[in-house]
């Protein structure tokens, strides 16, 4: 006994590791893992996923897309399943807006005050405010519109109706996020300047003409045949892009069988002949959907295979299914968003057959038969691809190859083309410096680099996005300083109020990009 009491911490330990190994391959109630909460926090059963290292609740994430479910609601939209997928990566991504939001706000104090929230609701009562007050029976004139004097003085006198406590309290609540997020959005916005610069630049695309010849060639029309492409540079491409490129999920492999209404049949009523789905539609879905639930019962107790060749006519097809939501999940696009066949798929056991599924063109019964490993798509799979790509890029290096010789040419360019009729000549082309030119279009390249040119010279190969080219300036109008102090005013405040509408938008853009997102939504809807 003296010996067993000694030694009894070592049989704690072994009783303890021994029982985190057995969860670990058995898994906790409800799908968590020990292993993925001692390690990773990962528990699908209770949150939808993490931002930030913050558990987002499966409660949350529903809300905030049942919100945007109604809002679809009010606009007439049908609700249907791809109508849940909008609304719930709508919803994943408000989310993390406001998680983002949130934390700036704290960081730079911009918390408010219930002093502020009362003050808005005295100066400025919002139109939505004042029609709750009215619509409750407060603060009418004469004419039932809402009456601020009187609203104003039950404030400043402290009168206001106890019965208005809840609606105050709604709106205290609201406002002290919407103030909030009215206050950041502010301070980004008005960090935006212009300085004269941008206002001269701006001012010379739009009002500065020139005039220019230029040698030029449309890679469109350039033979794919004249870009070689060895297989040595296609494994190279496949090799570094890969990892972002060609990645394959993990999926199950399954097979379906689809039951469709019997086709429209006409009947004769008054001499009109009327489509019998105008009359019985919804019994011929009930018919279709009935035979599927029989062929399902049959599948589940004979098999699959038996239960097709029973009912005879079936048409089967087979999907490999993964869980994520691109690409429709694998599942044909034209049976729509159906994530009840995604989750029957992964949440039993292989062999597994379904219960009907209603799709967008018919009921489903789906069988699952194995599962493949995610990785990555096989080199001949992707070889294709990988060329027209290379094909593409290199079109632009064999422009530019061919071009770059005839740069100190330019007196010759017309007659150039008559020796190669990749080649193309325009002469005497005046547009605006930020303008479109016959032929080339334009592109941010041909726009700076006409910006830095002087009368008569000669650019290096530009590219735009439909051509490669060469250029030559033959004029270009005098700068007008005194249409430009006319203009410069206007366009300043142009430039600057498009920055300031920006500037909180594109600080939300940046910030969405480097927040750590971890999404289980797929696993669990």
């Amino acid at each position: 006994m003296t010996q067993l009491r000694e030694r009894s911490h070592v049989v704690l330990w072994l009783l303890l590791f021994f029982f985190i190994l057995s969860m670990a391959i058995g898994g906790l109630v409800g799908g968590a893992n020990i292993m993925d909460l001692v390690f990773s926090g990962k528990n699908i059963r209770l949150n939808a996923g993490k931002i930030d290292g913050k558990n987002i609740t499966h409660n949350r994430y529903l809300q905030q897309r049942e919100n945007q479910l109604n809002r679809m609601r009010r606009q007439g939209q049908a609700i249907d399943n791809r109508a849940y997928q909008n609304a719930g990566d709508f919803a994943w991504n408000a989310i993390i807006e406001r998680e983002l939001k949130d934390e700036k706000i704290k960081q730079l104090g911009l918390e408010v005050s219930l002093d502020e929230i009362y003050d808005f609701l005295l100066v400025t009562p919002p139109p939505a405010f004042q029609t709750d007050l009215t619509s409750a029976g407060f603060f009418l004139d004469d004419e039932g519109k809402f009456d601020s004097d009187s609203y104003e003085q039950a404030v400043e006198n402290g009168n206001i109706p106890v019965e208005l406590n809840p609606l105050l309290v709604n709106w205290e609540n609201y406002l002290r996020t919407w103030l909030a997020d009215r206050k950041l959005q502010t301070i980004y916005n008005n960090l935006a300047s212009i300085n004269d610069e941008d206002v001269k630049r701006d001012f010379i695309k739009k009002n500065v003409n020139c005039t220019l010849d230029y040698l030029y060639m449309k890679l469109s029309e350039i033979p794919d045949s004249l870009i070689k492409i060895s297989d040595a540079e296609i494994e190279e491409r496949y090799n570094e892009t890969k990892d972002d490129s060609y990645t394959t999920k993990d999926t199950r492999s399954a097979e379906y069988a689809l039951f469709k209404p019997s086709p429209a049949t006409n009947i004769k009523i008054g001499g009109v002949y009327i489509s019998r789905d105008t009359l019985d539609a919804s019994s011929k879905e009930e018919e279709a959907m009935e035979e599927a639930r029989l062929f399902a019962e049959e599948a589940d107790y004979s098999s699959f295979k038996e239960a097709v060749e029973l009912f005879g006519g079936l048409k089967i097809d087979t999907l490999d299914i993964h869980e994520g939501f691109t690409s429709n999940s694998g599942i044909p696009f034209q049976m729509g968003v159906v994530r009840d066949a995604v989750r029957f798929v992964f949440d039993n056991s292989i062999g597994s057959v379904s219960e009907p599924i209603i799709t967008n063109n018919g009921t489903a019964v789906f069988h699952t038969f194995g599962e493949k490993d995610g990785g990555y798509k096989a080199l001949d799979e992707v070889k294709e691809s990988i060329r027209r790509t290379l094909i593409r890029e290199n079109k632009k290096i064999y422009a530019a190859e061919l071009l770059q010789p005839y740069r100190n040419n330019a007196d010759n360019w017309e007659l150039i083309t008559n020796n190669d009729s990749l080649l193309q000549f325009s002469s005497g082309e005046t547009q605006t410096i930020g303008g479109s030119f016959p032929g080339i279009g334009k592109s941010n390249q041909l726009t700076g680099t006409l910006l830095a040119m002087d009368e008569g010279e000669i650019s290096g190969v530009i590219e735009t996005f439909n051509a490669a080219l060469v250029l030559q300036m033959t004029s270009r109008d005098a700068f007008d300083d005194s249409l430009y102090q006319e203009e410069y005013s206007s366009i300043r405040n142009q430039l600057l109020n498009s920055e300031r509408t920006r500037g909180f938008t594109s600080w939300l853009t940046d910030a969405k990009k480097s927040i750590k997102q971890e999404d289980y939504r797929s696993e669990v809807y």
